[in-house]
């Protein structure tokens, strides 16, 4: 139960960072968050006022005062009246009261408050897609003599799925003599509204909407994936070999988004007045105007959630679809054989195989043309049709057995291989891919090994050309924010080079620069052509350890060592943002080249801006960020993985098998400056890094029983980023109080599972995932990217599997 907020006694009410290492947490967790500025119903904000309006006496400015402001401060405002302005929510009858929170939360920056009827913005979503797949399968080869044996390899799935997600929302702005308002709302509105408002019923006021009445929205998707490869392969020069195959592959994509709306109907819906018969109707119909008549239009009632008739969503409910194709013509040839013919090494012949391979790949997606043309809630969204990418490609590889079976070397041999790729498009062009290894084994129950490799991965079409298409930023927070600016040592100075100001002023009101938003600021999300490829190297060293001693028994341990340079990420929105003024190289970096400002601070993709409490309505001048796939300067990783495993025979026709996987992870770092390589952002020990991961398993089986257990454990992990609250790179810890808890714990789930077999045709099997019910950690749902915790609790399955 709620007992009230954990506040740093160094914060109060005022608006700027609290202090950092007193070692009380600067925030906490609260039961019964909600959002203060939007509601299933409608939200809206009053606007607090400080000076009496015309024709205002003192005692009707008093009174307005107290019904619209919280009575809580605007710290650092000009204006020593300046409060927060009250929120006031639309009831499921269409009543319109003071929201009744038990803390608003805005004075810390936030846009929630404790209790109160604001929306959860849950009440609707899945935690996982529907899904059905059917697939079929050909196989088949007619082999007229051993060096010549042609075949054939068909496949077809289908793949159909579910989701629902958020419904729409809106800013919706009304007149204040729309007549789906009851008497009690309109005087309510009035009572905080000026003389001059009042008196003029063109008066508008917003009231911030999640359209729960409206359904949520719905995808369903259908994926259909054909391939056919045919080709000849065959035995010749006596134990060489060869294979030529042809492969043609296509992937068709169509879904529908349900429970989107058109924009144009949408607005005429709401914006109802009484006809000269005293009827409710859309005001298109009712002015003087008839051309812009829509016989059709339906007026809706938004004042409270379930007031929507289903005539009115019937008017402006939109189904939205897409289209995607994917499809790949690939041929391949190789040789592969020995040197034994005519050369051999001590402990063999040589090995090789010598190829070449050509591909060609096509892609595009549209939307309809409604919704393509932004006349939807969704984005506008450019067809993606980029151009043909085509690769041409020659590879080798090699086996040596330099010696085996003498004293000390049980076997020596060595491998590599070298791949030569050509592309037509992007900035990749011709690039080189090799590898090389060793295996000595200096016994028969040891084996040591080790390697080397050097590979790329190109850009692929999406990143490079995917047409720049409206997206929003939702939450966003402005690192130049006078709340945010030391959460890293660098921005006040690249904030400051970049002209951010320090004070924001609107309506008269100058206060410390925020700004905070009541919604999502647009963005612009597209390609980059620009990319480079990605070029990494690794080094591995392991070790097969299986004693003559103990029958069934093999341990495998091997380190890896992967670094990745120019790596190729698609940033959010506000991480472009963010990695503009963290640089500790300043401001010209390619992140700020992607970040638009107004002069006064402001991003160019902002429609409004919270001041002293009150939502400030903005004209969008462009996009925010340019959000896209960038090239980091470096990824880095190392660790150690180990298996284990144990099979033996406890009796006649009853067998045991045990199996033990760990991993260790020593360092995994991005450099997310592209000038500065030396400068890294951890990664390791975050949210879906932990250091430590493992799992058992045990089977106990007969010739028709098999039981099994398997313990799946998931090391702790930070609660947001590492560097928050250690120190990296001799850099000191950025907020060490900033939460209440550092770390996520470590979890163990536990999963039983029992199959019994008639024969080798039909297995029946049943089990239970998670079987003690362990939830997600606090704060978490599992369905955030990167967790390593699912979303759902105990799960139990059954099946059958028959063969024919």
């Amino acid at each position: 139960e709620f007992t009230g907020p954990i506040v740093n006694p160094t914060l109060g009410v005022r608006a700027a960072e609290p202090s950092t290492g007193n070692g009380i947490p600067d925030t906490s967790f609260l039961n019964g968050i909600r959002n203060n500025t939007i509601s299933d119903g409608g939200l809206f904000t009053a606007a607090c006022p400080t000076a009496a309006a015309i024709g205002e006496t003192a005692a009707q400015f008093n009174a307005r005062r107290a019904t619209a402001c919280t009575g809580i401060a605007v710290q650092g405002s000009s204006n020593a009246l300046a409060q927060f302005g009250r929120t006031f929510v639309f009831q499921p009858d269409g009543t319109l009261i003071a929201n009744p929170c038990t803390t608003d939360l805005r004075v810390f920056g936030s846009n929630n408050c404790v209790g109160g009827l604001g929306s959860t913005l849950r009440r609707t979503g899945m935690l996982s897609p529907g899904l059905e797949r059917y697939s079929a399968t050909v196989l088949a080869h007619f082999e007229i003599s051993p060096a010549f044996d042609p075949f054939i390899e068909a496949r077809y799935v289908k793949v159909t799925a579910n989701q629902e997600g958020q419904p729409t929302f809106f800013n919706n702005s009304f007149r204040i003599d729309n007549p789906f308002l009851s008497a009690q709302a309109r005087a309510t509105l009035n009572s905080v509204l000026t003389p001059a408002q009042r008196a003029n019923p063109a008066t508008t006021f917003t009231a911030q909407r999640f359209n729960i009445d409206f359904g949520g929205r719905g995808e369903d998707h259908e994926r259909e994936t054909y391939s056919i490869v045919g080709g000849v392969r065959g035995d010749f020069n006596e134990d060489w070999r060869y294979e030529v195959a042809v492969n043609y592959g296509k992937l068709d994509t169509y879904y529908e988004t349900e429970g989107n709306l058109l924009r144009a109907r949408y607005a005429n819906a709401i914006d109802a007045t009484r006809n000269a018969a005293g009827q409710i109707v859309c005001r298109i119909n009712a002015d003087a105007s008839t051309t812009n008549d829509d016989p059709a239009c339906v007026p809706v009632n938004l004042f409270g959630d379930g007031q929507v008739s289903q005539a009115a969503l019937d008017y402006f409910l939109y189904t939205s679809s897409r289209v995607q194709e994917a499809e790949l013509f690939d041929v391949t040839a190789f040789v592969a054989g020995d040197t034994s013919q005519f050369f051999e090494m001590p402990a063999g012949p040589i090995g090789f195989v010598i190829g070449g391979e050509y591909r060609e790949q096509t892609a595009f997606a549209a939307y309809d043309e409604t919704t393509r043309n932004g006349l939807t809630f969704l984005n506008a969204i450019a067809d993606f049709d980029p151009p043909k990418q085509k690769v041409t490609e020659a590879f080798g590889e090699i086996n040596i057995p330099i010696v085996a079976d003498i004293p000390f070397i049980r076997e020596l041999s060595l491998a590599g291989a070298a791949r030569y790729s050509d592309y037509n498009i992007g900035q990749t062009g011709g690039v080189w891919a090799y590898n090389g290894s060793v295996i000595y084994a200096p016994v028969e129950d040891l084996k040591l090994r080790g390697g080397y490799a050097r590979a790329v991965r190109a850009p692929t079409q999406s990143d490079l050309f995917s047409a720049a298409t409206q997206t929003f930023i939702n939450g966003f927070v402005d690192p130049c924010s006078q709340n945010r600016i030391n959460d890293n040592p660098n921005r006040s100075a690249n904030c400051a080079a970049a002209g951010v100001p320090t004070t924001q002023t609107f309506n008269g009101t100058t206060e410390p620069f925020t700004n905070v938003t009541a919604s999502g600021i647009s963005a612009n999300n597209g390609g980059n052509p620009n990319l480079r490829e990605e070029r990494s190297e690794s080094w591995t060293f392991g070790a097969v350890f299986e004693p003559r001693f103990l029958p069934g028994f093999a341990l495998t341990v091997d380190y890896y060592d992967i670094t990745i340079d120019n790596v190729i990420f698609a940033l959010g929105g506000q991480a472009v943002i963010n990695q503009c003024y963290d640089s500790p190289s300043g401001i010209d970096n390619q992140y700020c080249a992607a970040v638009f400002r107004n002069p006064n601070g402001t991003l160019q993709g902002q429609q409004n801006v919270i001041q002293a409490g009150t939502t400030v309505s903005l004209t969008p001048t462009g996009p925010s960020a340019l959000i896209a796939p960038f090239n980091f300067a470096k990824q880095e990783t190392s660790g150690v993985d180990a298996d284990m495993s144990y099979r033996t025979e406890l009796s006649d026709g009853l067998d045991l098998r045990l199996r033990g996987l760990l991993s260790y992870v020593i360092k995994r770092n991005n450099f997310t400056d592209i000038t500065d390589e030396t400068f890294y952002d951890r990664q390791l020990g975050e949210l879906g890094d932990p250091r430590w991961q493992g799992q058992l398993s045990a089977n106990l089986s007969t010739d028709t029983v098999d039981f099994g257990y398997r313990m799946r454990y998931i090391g702790k992990q930070v609660l947001g980023n590492y560097e928050t609250y250690f120190s990296v790179q001799g850099r000191p810890p950025l907020n060490p109080d900033a939460s209440p808890f550092t770390y996520y714990p470590d979890v163990t789930y536990h999963d039983f599972r029992v199959d019994f077999s008639t024969d080798d045709d039909f297995t029946f099997y049943a089990g239970v995932d998670n079987a003690f019910d362990k939830l997600p950690p606090l704060d978490l749902l599992g369905t955030e990217g990167g967790s390593p915790f699912g979303p759902v609790g105990r799960f139990f399955y059954a099946g059958a599997e028959f063969k024919f």
